[in-house]
């Protein structure tokens, strides 16, 4: 199987840990990712913008880019879902570049869906970390993980996977606020929704926030800095994607002291 990496532009922004760690898993469980370097956005701040057209100049890349491989995979739901929900209808029913999308989108996967739906990957049968060094957890899956039909389930792969200590969100369905385009446009409402959100993860008690996509891990960290540096009491935790948790369960990569 030829599987591409999709590293987002956040993520290669924001996040460069987080594709590392996708990397490690992939190559973990027998699958050599390729980086195409012509990749770009997949035109979602476009879509969000109103701009349809210049939206689908870059699908119409996109298809291009990653017409080789039998997989795509991304650690970004958001960017995941923009392909397989919103490339077809960019284009004239029938036509090449829309049997292009639907080609597309029928073979781009979110990271934790396709080490579970396509790789069927088992329980990791080497030992867990130690207890001090198993983070207790809670996750946040991004709004868009709902259009792939694959939110709420970053928390159940981790306890399967192995990890112990993964911790029911409250609200766990409720936007975190960031929204993308949406928190520049109306940010008292998209900070708001981010600090109820960040209420949320303080009654679990974990150390670790896991959540599914880049921007929403960046708005949400960025909310919590600020939190902490107006109130000393606040406490601290580490923000990492599915990715960096998988990884630090398989022995790949260390997990970062909380800041």
């Amino acid at each position: 199987m030829r599987v591409a990496l999709f590293t987002t532009c956040l993520a290669e922004a924001l996040a460069p840990r987080s594709l590392q760690a996708t990397v490690l898993v992939l190559e973990h469980f027998g699958v050599t990712p390729e980086v195409p370097a012509e990749q770009t956005c997949c035109g979602q701040p476009l879509l969000s913008n109103g701009l349809p057209e210049e939206a689908a100049t870059l699908a119409r890349r996109m298809c291009v880019i990653f017409r080789a491989f039998d997989a795509v995979v991304t650690p970004s739901g958001s960017c995941c879902a923009i392909v397989r929900e919103r490339f077809a209808d960019l284009f004239v029913h029938g036509s090449d570049d829309h049997r292009d999308a639907l080609a597309l989108a029928a073979r781009t996967f979110e990271l934790v869906e396709f080490l579970e739906t396509q790789l069927r990957v088992a329980v990791p049968t080497t030992s867990a970390p130690s207890p001090e060094c198993d983070p207790s957890m809670t996750c946040h899956d991004a709004c868009h993980l709902r259009g792939i039909h694959r939110h709420g389930c970053t928390a159940p792969f981790l306890t399967a996977f192995g990890c112990r200590d993964v911790r029911p969100l409250p609200d766990m369905a409720q936007c975190c606020g960031f929204g993308g385009m949406f928190s520049t446009q109306f940010p008292e409402v998209s900070s708001a929704l981010g600090q109820e959100k960040l209420a949320h993860v303080a009654t679990t008690g974990a150390s670790t926030l896991v959540v599914s996509d880049t921007g929403c891990g960046a708005h949400l960290a960025g909310l919590a800095h600020r939190q902490r540096a107006d109130n000393n009491s606040a406490a601290a935790f580490r923000i990492i994607s599915p990715a960096e948790a998988l990884a630090h369960r398989l022995g790949l990569l260390a997990m970062e002291s909380i800041a």
